[in-house]
């Protein structure tokens, strides 16, 4: 399994998406995406991704260079278009028309449509954090990808539905939640696959609604299902959020809630913005944040636990040791990209 910096990763992105006439700054907002994911840990939302994208740029799914049209706007709100362009590149653009409205009142919110795939959420929330800001964003499949079950059910009807939050800390790494309403991102089961590794049990049911822990059967006919977030024990929690999370990113963006399959899949986004100055001073907020932080992690721990993390700091951890040891990218992906140089 080759290790390799960041920088090396870039590079390798970058070449690529030169080959294929993808235009410097789009391939870079990609690029730092795909990276930025693998850094952190997300390895189902990195440089995994590059063979899908190029694959759906010579299928012309993605559209370089596509325009983003406002559909609708007000002082607070704006409703995109994305017109089937790289998902990083509209994601991006979401997120800074969100902080950019915040600025001016107080909170704001951007729904987004046929958007292709944005990759890891939590690295979206992060420039809302960047801005002294709290950035919310959740995302559907455009109404398909529908490969987790519904509560009770043993079909898929719904995607992953992931969201993400992150809450600025002065001079520090946010805190950052990010998550799949399902017990965990497809993706990861693509690493699993390449890995040749078993998926840990109550990941997902096949077809009979039965356990298991072959990567294989969930790209099989007919194909397993994941499971929501809570899996065999407290699945109508992770079910009930992920409703939610396909109402907001699905109707109210016009993106259209899970309802097939065979629907293309892309992202329905939902991203909203709280400017934290407009509620109290930002060092305030921060310092109340840091207390809150000590309190928690001054609990008692349970036999064999070392630290209480709070969300996002196991990926800042992970990012300081890729830093030091690289980036592991398995046999599988590496040798599909270098099919691509």
């Amino acid at each position: 399994m080759p290790n390799l910096t960041a920088e090396e990763l870039t590079d390798i992105c970058l070449n690529v998406f030169q080959k294929l006439n993808i235009s410097a700054d789009e391939a870079e907002i990609v690029t730092r995406s795909m990276v930025g994911a693998n850094r952190v840990g997300h390895d189902s939302h990195g440089v995994i991704q590059l063979p899908k994208y190029v694959q759906e740029l010579e299928a012309g799914l993605i559209q370089p260079g596509a325009s983003i049209e406002t559909l609708h706007e007000s002082a607070s709100i704006a409703v995109l278009d994305g017109n089937w362009g790289f998902g990083p590149v509209i994601a991006t653009r979401a997120v800074a028309l969100a902080i950019q409205k915040a600025k001016q009142t107080d909170i704001s919110s951007v729904a987004v449509s046929r958007c292709n795939e944005v990759g890891r959420l939590g690295g979206y929330a992060c420039l809302a954090a960047d801005a002294e800001m709290i950035g919310l964003l959740m995302a559907n499949d455009h109404g398909g990808g529908t490969c987790v079950a519904p509560h009770g059910g043993i079909e898929g009807r719904l995607s992953t539905n992931p969201i993400a939050c992150a809450v600025p800390i002065e001079g520090q790494n946010p805190i950052v939640l990010d998550m799949s309403t399902s017990v965990v991102a497809s993706g990861k089961i693509r690493v699993k696959q390449h890995r040749n590794d078993a998926l840990p049990e109550g990941w997902v049911i096949n077809a009979e609604g039965d356990p298991t822990t072959d990567a294989d059967d969930f790209y099989g006919d007919p194909p397993a299902a994941l499971l929501p977030f809570g899996g065999m024990v407290s699945a109508h929690k992770g079910f009930g959020l992920s409703v939610i999370v396909d109402i907001l990113s699905g109707a109210l963006t016009s993106a259209g809630c899970s309802h097939s399959e065979d629907a293309r899949v892309g992202n329905g986004l939902f991203v909203f913005v709280i400017n934290v100055a407009s509620f109290r001073e930002f060092p305030g907020f921060s310092a109340e944040i840091e207390r809150f932080i000590g309190y928690l992690k001054s609990a008692k721990r349970a036999a064999g636990v070392d630290t209480i993390w709070m969300p996002g700091e196991r990926g800042w951890e992970e990012q300081r040791k890729r830093e030091r040891e690289g980036i592991p990218i398995d046999v599988k992906t590496w040798q599909q990209i270098q099919a691509l140089l």
